[in-house]
């Protein structure tokens, strides 16, 4: 790269200016033609401080340079290939993975009527988990899923990635509420709430991505947020640990829910509401971190020494359920009758889900690190 230097020139009574280089301006379409007239109607620039203090400057032009792309799916392609493609319901990851790669919008084409179950596959998929989607039904052969509003500078806020964050992870100590609640009454019923609770985060994880990944692609929305490239990786990691959770949540209440007579039968009822009561204490106090360490522009450097206290302290309370678990594991019979091997198996599961849980306490403290 080709060092540039200029002087600084005086420019009327309050400004001062620099010249810039020719084959720049010709590059971007900047140029004057002879009559002074600008030959590109956005002959503009957009000039940015950076945190170290320098300047940055682009040109508008770079704004439109990667083309709003609306990508096309020929579904008769697809089905040719997989035939159970809607029964699979397909489109939803389809539509999740351009979604969160920044696409505009995708056009859904087939040579057959498209059939009314894949439209209300997409319609949960856009009203439940993409934000700023909308499905017009264009005729029965085409559909086409567009973004209600394109990123732009003016469209992406500063705060608008923290506030998700806080979102996520104040929707994770609810699901926490609910566990404790029905372990405490042992009324198990209502823990399939828990499924449109992670579904919640599921959607602002969706967005949170997409957010973050149109401000690395594009310097014009990236530079006036003035966030480094190490807080938007931080704040990604964040973001997929609390999905992560959401999911092991939900997994639980979805097995308490369905043998919880077993879970008592094998006198697991008193470990998991020691469980839960330790694990919503810990998450408090990961809420009380996290919600300052998302608000900050830049990412810190070094321990904080009350980050540091506190891993102690959840090293102490994983020890303590540890020593619970292998006290009671040993002791506990097999039942015999009334019960299969599934039945076991998705009890082993719940066991590990509570593991995952509680790991992932230490995969949050990773990002003061």
């Amino acid at each position: 790269m080709e060092l540039n230097r200029r002087k600084i020139q005086k420019f009327a009574k309050y400004s001062f200016a620099i010249t810039l280089p020719k084959y720049w301006i010709q590059k971007h379409g900047l140029s004057l033609d002879s009559t002074g007239s600008k030959s590109e109607k956005n002959a503009v620039i957009n000039m940015y401080e950076q945190a170290d203090g320098s300047l940055a400057l682009y040109p508008t032009s770079l704004e439109k340079s990667k083309k709003n792309i609306i990508y096309r799916f020929d579904l008769d392609a697809v089905l040719k290939k997989n035939p159970k493609f809607i029964d699979e319901k397909g489109i939803q990851l389809i539509l999740i993975s351009y979604y969160m790669n920044g696409a505009v919008g995708v056009e859904i084409l087939s040579k057959s009527i498209i059939s009314k179950k894949l439209i209300e596959q997409i319609e949960q998929a856009q009203e439940r988990l993409l934000f700023n989607w909308n499905l017009n039904q264009m005729s029965n052969h085409k559909l086409l899923i567009k973004n209600v509003f394109s990123e732009s500078p003016e469209s992406i806020f500063q705060e608008e990635i923290p506030r998700y964050i806080r979102e996520c992870f104040s929707i994770l100590i609810w699901m926490l509420d609910d566990l404790q609640e029905s372990l405490e009454t042992q009324n198990f019923d209502g823990l399939s709430s828990l499924n449109d609770q992670d579904q919640k985060i599921d959607r602002y994880y969706f967005f949170i991505v997409r957010q973050i990944r149109t401000i690395f692609e594009h310097p014009q929305i990236s530079k006036p947020l003035n966030y480094s490239h190490k807080k938007l990786i931080d704040l990604r990691l964040l973001a997929k640990i609390i999905e992560d959770v959401g999911d092991s949540l939900k997994e639980i209440a979805n097995i308490l829910g369905d043998l919880h007579k077993v879970i008592i039968e094998l006198g697991l009822l008193d470990y998991l509401k020691d469980f839960f009561i330790i694990i919503h204490d810990e998450y408090g106090i990961l809420a009380d971190l996290l919600r300052d360490f998302v608000s900050e522009k830049g990412s810190s450097v070094g321990m904080n020494e009350n980050v540091m206290s506190l891993i102690q302290k959840f090293r102490r309370d994983g020890s303590l359920l540890e020593k619970k678990w292998l006290t009671l594991s040993p002791n506990t019979q097999i039942l015999q009758d009334g019960h299969t091997f599934y039945d076991y198996y998705r009890v082993a599961c719940l066991i590990e889900n509570l593991e995952s849980v509680f790991k992932s306490i230490f995969d949050f403290t990773n990002i003061f690190f």
